[in-house]
């Protein structure tokens, strides 16, 4: 009884080293290599500014800086249109972030009467 529970025993340790050493060997692991200035470029922190814009109904549209902008909030106070063009339309509040590549400006048009 003692021989089949060591030979069982045996056994089962057997197959756990041999598996534990099998799927070790199955795994590599890939690491992509970066270069010193992908790292700064990852790693560093981008400004962020803010900006009160205030607008009055019926004045012209003004041109607006910017990459890229993206409408984060608008109750329809204002027209963004093509190359970042504001037009001021009913009072309200519209929010853009411009991206300026190593910082962004969060834009804040307030349009009254």
């Amino acid at each position: 009884m003692i021989k089949k529970l060591l030979a069982s025993l045996l056994a089962v340790s057997a197959c756990f080293s041999i598996g534990s050493t099998s799927f070790a060997a199955d795994t590599s692991i890939s690491a992509p290599f970066l270069s010193l200035s992908e790292i700064s470029q990852v790693s560093a922190p981008q400004a962020f500014f803010e900006r009160d814009i205030y607008l009055k109904v019926g004045q012209p549209g003004q041109w607006y800086s910017g990459y890229t902008y993206d409408v984060i909030y608008s109750d329809g106070a204002c027209d963004i249109g093509p190359d970042f063009l504001v037009t001021p339309i009913r009072p309200g509040l519209t929010v853009v972030s411009a991206n300026h590549g190593s910082y962004i400006i969060l834009f804040k048009f307030h349009v009254s009467y």
